[in-house]
């Protein structure tokens, strides 16, 4: 039996797709990221090869012993030790098998979830490839692997003379490294239902690190509870901004580095965190040249829920609809008189096809009047205390958008006014919406 050990490069390109900070999701056509080759071909470095030495008189070299016959064998795979940045794993194979191939994969759907024959083929193309085939029972070490992450290891017969696989393809159970050694203190306060500051401390103080707040449902779903994934999608992120700039994507990712003690708000990130909701404050260090130095710290939150709904009502009425030349659009002014003369909210007016879009087959999310609201507030792209101080009205109100911001609204199209009581912890009322279309282009212009 052989012991080897290989070094395991993460490999940031097994997501093709990411989902943006907008929460936008993007395809990718192709991926150079972190100076990594794709995961279709097995990333690892030979650190390593233990193998017995005799002290007695060296034989006269033996001829190559010729294949095997090609008969379908099985194998036995078991985990020997598992650590936040390691695996050792014994793969036994049966008589019957010559030579196998062998290599630690990240467990994505988006690869393992492929037709067998194109891993095959990706695998067998890598320039490492010829490393990864084996004869006999081999204990192999993988390093370099991220804590709180999906592998398993993918595995089949060789056909040496023919270079491809014989049989079928089989990966192992998945397994999943444990959680890392934290590097980094993080502290959330102040939290509301639309915002909450973070302050995190490093242990290092000269390590540079980047950090983001997740929803948990997000990093649960989009990311499959995987920090090595979630660690690919910020990279994707860089190297799309990059190239949609024309630029190195290590110069957007050190936009993004912090260094020392940073303390910032919710708001800088999001804009708005939702109210009711789980959130993930996650941080890891990284250099200059785009080299992880930790394994990821993370530290849940929950935002406040939103008030009890207040009996409020609201009365609306469009005041005017003029033709502004300038902009060949109509500027319109709407009444709002709500029931309480002391209470606050939020308008805006919009395209009426944009809230009926929540109701069709193609909106596959969320449809319900809270997320709603929440999307309408996003849609002001203003941080929280904006959205709050600058954006949130009080008794009754002539609101016009064209002189707040710039908006103005396209003839012969159906718009609603939209308005909520809101707070700092989320709205206080249901959504009220006042349909109106806007008349024709007058005749003279």
């Amino acid at each position: 039996m052989q012991s080897r050990y290989f070094y395991y490069i993460c490999p940031i390109n097994t997501i093709t797709e990411f989902k943006s900070k907008q929460n936008l999701k993007i395809t990718l056509s192709t991926m150079k990221t972190h100076n990594f080759k794709s995961i279709t071909t097995c990333l690892m470095l030979t650190m390593a090869t233990l193998v017995a030495c005799s002290k007695e008189k060296p034989e006269t070299p033996k001829e190559p012993e010729a294949p095997k016959p090609l008969i379908e064998g099985s194998f036995e795979v078991k985990i020997d030790e598992l650590k936040e940045d390691m695996v050792t794993i014994t793969i036994t194979p049966s008589a019957e098998v010559d030579y196998y191939y062998a290599c630690l994969a990240s467990d994505t759907y988006k690869y393992l979830g492929g037709a067998d024959a194109d891993i095959v083929a990706d695998q067998l193309a890598g320039p490492n490839a010829e490393q990864m085939i084996f004869r006999g029972e081999q204990t192999l070490t993988f390093g370099g692997l991220i804590a709180h992450s999906h592998y398993r290891l993918l595995y089949f017969q060789y056909d040496s003379e023919n270079k491809d696989i014989f049989g079928e393809l089989h990966r192992s159970e998945r397994f999943t490294t444990p959680d890392g050694t934290e590097e980094f203190e993080i502290k959330v306060s102040n939290i509301t239902g639309l915002s909450a500051d973070v302050k995190i401390t490093p242990n290092d103080p000269e390590m540079s690190y980047f950090w983001w707040i997740e929803e948990k449902v997000q990093y649960d779903e989009w990311f499959d509870s995987s920090d090595n994934l979630l660690i690919q999608n910020d990279f994707a992120f860089w190297q799309y901004y990059a190239d949609l700039e024309g630029i190195d994507w290590k110069e957007v990712m050190r936009w993004d580095l912090n260094s020392g003690v940073t303390e910032d708000c919710s708001d800088s990130l999001y804009n708005l965190l939702m109210w009711d909701n789980e959130y993930m404050v996650y941080v890891y260090g990284l250099d200059q040249e785009g080299n992880l130095q930790t394994q990821m710290t993370k530290k849940h939150f929950k935002t406040n829920p939103k008030p009890a709904a207040k009996d409020l009502t609201f009365d609306i009425a469009i005041e005017s609809t003029e033709w502004d030349t300038a902009f060949n659009k109509f500027a319109i002014s709407a009444k709002i008189t709500p029931s309480d003369p002391e209470a606050k909210y939020y308008v805006t007016i919009t395209n009426m096809s944009w809230y009926d879009w929540y109701f069709t087959a193609d909106n596959t999310g969320r449809s319900d009047e809270e997320y709603i609201q929440y999307q309408i507030l996003l849609n002001a792209s203003k941080q929280s205390w904006e959205v709050l101080e600058d954006f949130r009205m009080q008794g009754e109100t002539i609101y016009q958008p064209h002189e707040s911001r710039n908006q103005y609204f396209s003839p012969n199209r159906e718009y609603g006014v939209f308005v909520f009581g809101l707070s700092e912890d989320g709205p206080t009322t249901g959504l009220k919406i006042h349909e109106f279309t806007t008349p024709s282009r007058p005749a003279q212009e």
